[in-house]
């Protein structure tokens, strides 16, 4: 089986196409919809050609750590860098490029798998990941799991980009976030350290309003300080047309980037749209980044004999 050939799962109210390549959800309908809500390229191969995460599952140290370099249990390791001196997502080869196992995959349900070497990716440990995405209703739930067998650093994420309305600029939606804080970043785009109140920013989206085009908005959104919560509704996104979605998840943090930095790429979309700079956006539940560098952030060390689980629903619905 080609991993650009997407698997499909289907609910009363909701269908979804994934890929093995990078466990990446590339398509999301509602029942009697044309409107794809996610980001999802005419030709699948694309999600691997185009290195924008589309829909992916990234990792598995997701976002950026400062240099590629996390130390654990006193030894040094380094990532592959990919973003100047630092590492994105893991690196050129994270898990967005390889193609994933399928473990289960039925009607409503499907889970895929992938296992790394101790070492690969510049990190210890045998690792055995597992993406779990299930249909209930209008509700798409994603847990991810993972256990070692060496201490590791374990920050997996979701990456999809969501555009609910196709009217190809993000800026027509309206986005709420239940957080009062955030991590203020240099100019690299990594965290400075400090948790800073959104209150009096242009970052604050604690009552709904339009999403900014504005090129700065690529942050991280403090959910709790702890590093496992009750899964809880986080953020609401609504587009123009009426259709809304919810995110729900136990994640500490959420990393919101309006899609200022997508390549201009004609012909990349269905039906020969083009794929163009705020087309869609990515809310990403995840720890907060470059944490193995803050003592005071949430950490990401996973210890063998326990299991690394997050859990996120994304619930849609339309209103007139």
């Amino acid at each position: 089986m080609s991993p650009f050939a997407p698997l499909t799962i289907r609910s009363g109210a909701l269908t979804a196409q994934i890929l093995p390549q990078g466990a990446s959800l590339v398509g999301l309908h509602l029942q009697g919809g044309t409107q794809n809500l996610v980001l999802g390229f005419a030709d699948p191969q694309d999600h691997a050609r185009l290195p924008v995460y589309a829909g992916a599952i990234v990792g598995p140290v997701a976002n950026r750590i400062t240099g590629g370099r996390i130390s654990l249990s006193g030894q040094p390791w380094q990532m592959p860098r990919n973003e100047g001196e630092n590492t994105l997502h893991s690196g050129p080869d994270g898990l967005h490029s390889h193609a994933w196992n399928v473990v289960t995959h039925n009607a409503d349900q499907l889970t895929l798998g992938i296992e790394l070497k101790d070492g690969e990716g510049g990190l210890p440990g045998n690792r055995v990941i597992r993406a779990d995405y299930r249909l209930t209703g209008a509700l798409l739930s994603l847990t991810l799991r993972a256990e070692t067998d060496r201490a590791t650093a374990m920050n997996l994420a979701h990456h999809p980009y969501w555009n609910l309305d196709g009217l190809g600029d993000i800026t027509s939606h309206n986005l709420r976030i239940d957080a009062a804080h955030y991590l203020p970043t240099d100019a690299q785009r990594l965290p400075r350290g400090a948790v800073a109140p959104l209150s009096e920013t242009p970052f604050d989206f604690r009552s709904p309003r339009p999403v900014p085009r504005d090129s700065a908005l690529d942050l991280n959104y403090c959910l709790s300080d702890a590093p496992a919560a009750q899964i809880r509704p986080v953020a609401w996104l609504t587009g123009s047309t009426g259709t809304q979605l919810r995110i729900a998840t136990d994640a500490p943090g959420l990393q919101v980037y309006n899609g200022a930095f997508l390549p201009d790429t004609p012909g990349a979309l269905p039906g020969g749209q083009s794929l163009r700079p705020f087309h869609a956006m990515a809310l990403e539940p995840q720890y907060w980044p470059d944490a193995p560098h803050h003592g005071h952030f949430p950490q990401i060390t996973l210890e063998p004999g326990r299991i690394w689980q997050q859990s996120t629903e994304y619930r849609i619905t339309q209103t007139p």
